[in-house]
C-alpha cells in the first residue's frame, strides 16, 4: 500500500512544483497541500474501502481547484492555466470513477459525477458513464430520463436521447414519466427543425433577390437542390414530418395504448401546448380526452381552463350553444352568469399584442372569462359533484388574484360560483372561510351572518368556521347569539383540545373583558368538561386568578389542581412562572412547583429536571444541584438519563459555583 501512496504522491510533483513558480502558494502550503493528498492517498489505498474517504477526497480537489481560479484571478496570471486546471480536473475524475466502480449502488455518486463533468466540461466522460450507469440502475425511470435529457441538451444529439428514451420504455413500458419526456423532446426538436427551416428559407428568399436576373439553368439547380432538401422556396413548403410534429404524435398514440388516465393524457396536452404549432396535435388529444373520459372531473376543468387561455372550443359566431353541450347533454343556464362590468368594451383585446392574439384566434379577456363560466356551469349539471364544484372555484381564485384587468367582473364571477356551490351544498370549508373574508372586507355583515350559519350547518365539524362564527356574533356583543353558538360548537366538534380551546379561549377573552363573574362562572364550567380540556384550561384559570385576585388565590387553586388527575406538566410550568413573576419572589413556592413537577414526571421527562437545575443555578441554591442531579439519574429511564447527562454537561460550565456531583 505504502508504495502505491509514494507513487501517486511522486506523480503529483510536477503539479506542486509549477505552483511554486507561479507564486500561487508559500512553501508551507504546498506542504500542507502534499500532506493533505498523502493522508487522503493512504485512505483510499486502505483494504476496507470507505466511500466518505473517497467523496472527502474529491471536496478536497475541488476546493483547491477553486482557490487556484480565486488567486489566479486575483494575480492575473493566465499562463500554464490548462495545465494545472486539467491536471487537478483529471485526478477528480478518476477519483470519482474509482468511488462509482466500488460504490455503484450509491445513484448519489453517479448523479455527482455527471454534474462534476459539466462544471469542468469533460462531455464525452459523461455519455460513457450515462451507459454503465443504466447497465446498473435500468429500474430507475428517472435517469433513463436524465441521460436522455444530457444527450439531448448537453450533447446536442438527438439520436442517442431517442436510444436511451426507447431502451427506458422497453424497460418501463407504462412508465408516464419516459413517455412525457418523449413527446417532449420530440416537440422540442420539432420547434427546432422548423427555425432552421425557416432560417434556411430566409436565406434562400435573399440569395434569389441577390441573383435575380441569372440564367434559367442556375435557377433550375437551386430549385433541384432545395427539393432535394424537402423544402421548395418558391412556393408552399413541403411538409416535413418531424417539423410538423409527426414523431412526438406517433409517441402521443404509442402511450394512449400503454398508460391509461386523464391525469396523463391532460400532462401530454399541456406539454403540447406550449409549442406554436401542435394545433391539430392539441385538437386530436381533446378529441380523445372528451372520448375516453367524459364523466372525469379533470377533462372538464382542463376544458374550461383552455377557454379561458383562448384555445377556445366553441364557435365565436354561435354565442347561444357550445360544441360542448351535446357532449355534456345539458346546456348551461347564461343568463344566471354575471354580464360583464358596465362600460367595459367587450371588444378590447386584454393583451398588448392585438396581431398575435388574432393570430392565435383568442378572444377577449370578458368573452373568455365568460366562455370558461360556461363550461363550468354546464358541467356541474351532470356532473354534480364536491370536486367538480372545487375545480370551478380553483379557477375562479386564481382568476381573481391578476387584479389588473376587470377585477370587479372576476369578483362577481366567483361569488356566483361559490353561490352555486353552497347552493349545491358542495362547498368546502377553505371556499368558505374566503367567502366570508370576502364578505366581511365589503362591509356586508347580513349575509355574512347567514353564510356562516349555513356553513356551520353545512360542515358541523369546522373548528374554523365555528371560531369565526364566535368571534362574528362577539364582535357585535350579541352575547346570547355568541353562547349559543359557542355550545352549538362544543356539542359538535367533541372534545379533541385542538378543535374546542381556542373556542373556550375566544369566549374566555371576551368575558374578561365584560365580567369577572362571568369568567369565573365560564371557567368552573371548563374545568369540569372533558379532562383534555379541563387540563389545557387549568394554566389559563391560573394565570387569570393571579392578575384577578391575586398570588395567594392562584397557589390555593394550584394545591388543589395539581392532585387531581390527569396531571397537567403545563400547570406546574405556569405556577412556577408566576411565582417568579412576583416582586418578591419566595422560593420555596417556586421550589414546590419543580418538586411536583419532578415528582410526577420526572421518569420519562429529562426536561424537568434540568428547568429545575437551571432554576437552583440562577435563582436558587447551587449547593442542591448535586442532589437534584443524583434523583434525576435514578429515577430516568435509561435513555432520558443519557439526554439529562449530556444536557447537564452543556450547563454546568455556566453555573455560578459549579459543583461537580458524585456519580
Amino acid at each position: 500500500m505504502a508504495e502505491f501512496v509514494e507513487l501517486r504522491t511522486e506523480e503529483m510533483l510536477p503539479e506542486v512544483e509549477q505552483m511554486e513558480r507561479m507564486l500561487m502558494f508559500e512553501k508551507e502550503e504546498l506542504r500542507t497541500i502534499a500532506k493533505k493528498r498523502k493522508e487522503f492517498e493512504y485512505k483510499i489505498q486502505r483494504r476496507t474501502k470507505n466511500k466518505e474517504d473517497y467523496l472527502r477526497y474529491i471536496q478536497y480537489e475541488m476546493d483547491l481547484l477553486k482557490l487556484i481560479r480565486l488567486r489566479r484571478e486575483k494575480m492575473g496570471y493566465q499562463q500554464k492555466k490548462a495545465n494545472i486546471d486539467f491536471t487537478i480536473g483529471n485526478r477528480v475524475n478518476k477519483l470519482f470513477k474509482q468511488a462509482i466502480f466500488r460504490f455503484q449502488d450509491d445513484v448519489r455518486l453517479w448523479l455527482s459525477y455527471i454534474k462534476f463533468c459539466k462544471q469542468v466540461r469533460f462531455y464525452s466522460c459523461v455519455s460513457r458513464m450515462l451507459v454503465r450507469m443504466l447497465q446498473v440502475h435500468s429500474d430507475k425511470p428517472q435517469l433513463w430520463k436524465l441521460a436522455a435529457k444530457w444527450e439531448f441538451e448537453e450533447s446536442q444529439s438527438v439520436e442517442n436521447a431517442r436510444q436511451f428514451l426507447l431502451r427506458g420504455l422497453r424497460a418501463h413500458p407504462e412508465s408516464r414519466l419516459l413517455y412525457a419526456e418523449a413527446f417532449r423532446m420530440e416537440l422540442h426538436y420539432a420547434a427546432k427543425k422548423r427555425a432552421e427551416l425557416e432560417e434556411a428559407k430566409k436565406k434562400q428568399q435573399e440569395g434569389d433577390l441577390a441573383v435575380a436576373g441569372t440564367s434559367t439553368k442556375d435557377s433550375n439547380e437551386s430549385s433541384a437542390e432545395s427539393k432535394s432538401s424537402g423544402v421548395t422556396f418558391h412556393g408552399d413548403v413541403v411538409p416535413d414530418q418531424v417539423a410538423e410534429g409527426r414523431l412526438a404524435e406517433l409517441i402521443y398514440e404509442s402511450a394512449m395504448k400503454k398508460v391509461d388516465g386523464v391525469a396523463f393524457i391532460i400532462q401530454l396536452l399541456d406539454i403540447a401546448k406550449e409549442f406554436s404549432f401542435t394545433g391539430k396535435l392539441q385538437k386530436k388529444i381533446v378529441e380523445d380526452l372528451l372520448n375516453k373520459y367524459p364523466d372525469e372531473e379533470l377533462t372538464w376543468d382542463t376544458m374550461a381552463r383552455r377557454e379561458l387561455e383562448g384555445l377556445t372550443y366553441s364557435d365565436p359566431h354561435n354565442s347561444n350553444q357550445s360544441p360542448l353541450e351535446p357532449l355534456l347533454g345539458v346546456t348551461a343556464d347564461n343568463s344566471s352568469i354575471p354580464l360583464s362590468p358596465e362600460g367595459a368594451n367587450t371588444m378590447e383585446v386584454d393583451d398588448d399584442n392585438s396581431e398575435l392574439n388574432e393570430k392565435k384566434g383568442k378572444s377577449n379577456l370578458t368573452q373568455r372569462l365568460r366562455l370558461c363560466c360556461e363550461v363550468y356551469e354546464a358541467v356541474v349539471k351532470k356532473i354534480n359533484t364536491e370536486k367538480m364544484w372545487s375545480l370551478y372555484l380553483d379557477t375562479m381564485l386564481e382568476a381573481n388574484s391578476d387584479q389588473a384587468h376587470l377585477p370587479c367582473y372576476k369578483k362577481k364571477l366567483l361569488k356566483h360560483a361559490l353561490q352555486g356551490a353552497h347552493n349545491a351544498g358542495k362547498l368546502q370549508e377553505k371556499y368558505y372561510l374566503h367567502w366570508i373574508e370576502m364578505l366581511q372586507t365589503a362591509g356586508k355583515s347580513k349575509k355574512a351572518r347567514d353564510v356562516l350559519k349555513s356553513g356551520t350547518e353545512r360542515i358541523p365539524t369546522s373548528a374554523e368556521l365555528w371560531q369565526l362564527r364566535l368571534r362574528f356574533h362577539l364582535s357585535r356583543d350579541e352575547e346570547i347569539i355568541a353562547e349559543e353558538v359557542f355550545h352549538s360548537a362544543l356539542e359538535n366538534l367533541g372534545t379533541d383540545p385542538e378543535s374546542v380551546l381556542p373556542l373556550w379561549k375566544i369566549q374566555l377573552q371576551y368575558c374578561q373583558t365584560k365580567s369577572p363573574a362571568k369568567t369565573e362562572a365560564l371557567f368552573e364550567k371548563g374545568l369540569n368538561a372533558a379532562p383534555n380540556v379541563a387540563t389545557a384550561l387549568r394554566p389559563l384559570y391560573l394565570e387569570w386568578l393571579c392578575l384577578s385576585r391575586g398570588i395567594r388565590d392562584a397557589r390555593a387553586a394550584y394545591d388543589k389542581l395539581c392532585l387531581q388527575p390527569p396531571l397537567s406538566l403545563d400547570l406546574h410550568t405556569k405556577m412556577a412562572a408566576l411565582e417568579s413573576m412576583q416582586t418578591t419572589a419566595i422560593m420555596k413556592q417556586v421550589r414546590k412547583c419543580h418538586e411536583n413537577a419532578s415528582s410526577q414526571f420526572g421518569k420519562d421527562n429529562a426536561d424537568v429536571w434540568m428547568d429545575y437545575v437551571k432554576f437552583e443555578m440562577k435563582r436558587g441554591e447551587p449547593k442542591n444541584i448535586s442532589n437534584i442531579y443524583l434523583r434525576a439519574v435514578r429515577q430516568l429511564e435509561p435513555i432520558q438519563a443519557d439526554i439529562f447527562i449530556h444536557e447537564f454537561s452543556l450547563v454546568k460550565t455556566c453555573m455560578a459555583a459549579p459543583q461537580t456531583p458524585d456519580s
